[in-house]
This record gives C-alpha cells, sequence and structure tokens, in this order.
C-alpha cells in the first residue's frame, strides 16, 4: 500500500535528519570531588544556531543518568524533578557542581565541569529525563 506524500513534508523531514546529524550522543562518568556518583551517563552534545554567540555558548550539553547512581546524587535530582520555576532554579544552585568524563571513540576523553540544571520534562523513569548541563569550564 502507498501513501501519499506532501512535498512539504519532505523539507521538514529532511531538516530532522540534519538537525540528528548534528549531535552527538556519547557515553560517560560523573564524578564529584574525585568519588565516582554515577557510572552511566548519556551525554549529548549538541550546536545552538542562534547568531551572535560565542562558540562556547553554542554549545548545548545535555544528560541522562543511568544506574548504578549515588544515592545523594539520586535525592538531588529528584528533588529538581519534584520543583518548578524559580524554586527549581534555587534548587538546581544548591546541587554540588559534576564532572563529566566523556569517552570518544578514537580513545580521547573530554571532561565537562557543569552544574545540572532543571528538566524541560518533569516526568518519567529518572533514566529518562535529560538535564541541561551549564558548564563552568572547559578542560580537555
Amino acid at each position: 500500500m502507498r501513501f501519499p506524500i506532501d512535498v512539504g513534508s519532505l523539507s521538514l523531514i529532511a531538516g530532522s535528519n540534519r538537525d540528528a546529524a548534528k549531535q552527538r550522543c556519547r557515553l560517560g562518568r560523573a564524578y564529584r570531588a574525585g568519588r565516582l556518583v554515577c557510572g552511566w551517563v548519556q551525554v549529548t552534545i549538541s550546536d545552538d544556531e542562534r547568531l551572535g554567540l560565542t562558540q562556547q555558548e553554542r554549545r548545548l550539553v545535555r544528560v541522562c543518568f543511568h544506574e548504578p547512581l549515588d544515592d545523594g546524587l539520586r535525592f538531588e535530582l529528584t528533588q529538581l524533578l519534584r520543583r518548578r520555576g524559580a524554586a527549581a532554579a534555587r534548587a538546581a544552585e544548591r546541587i554540588d557542581p559534576i564532572e563529566i568524563v566523556v569517552d570518544d571513540p578514537h580513545g580521547e576523553r573530554q571532561r565537562i565541569l557543569g552544574r545540572v540544571e532543571p528538566p524541560q520534562a518533569h516526568h518519567g523513569l529518572l533514566r529518562e529525563i535529560e538535564f541541561a548541563l551549564r558548564r563552568l569550564e572547559s578542560t580537555r
């Protein structure tokens, strides 16, 4: 069976593939004060296409925390999920910075130090929630 395709939808489909190509998904680990707090972090790195941003401002980092997860970090993330608006922003400021070590397929490692930001979606399993990571500094 064939379905008719509107020519306008082709550009929409092509645009979604182009956006997906700009995202890089990697696996990593999360550390706090040199201690492993999450052994499996899914890291998505993408670039913001808005004009007027520096290269560092363009870089968007989103993380999903999977098990095994430190009890303290799990509690902080759960509290962050329960809050909205200004309360969520205050809760995010109370969370200590996290260092994410991203494994590169070419054998190199990238270190990202940042603060976890409140997520856009507040429901679902913790491993399915994407948290933005606001970079504090970039180290290699």
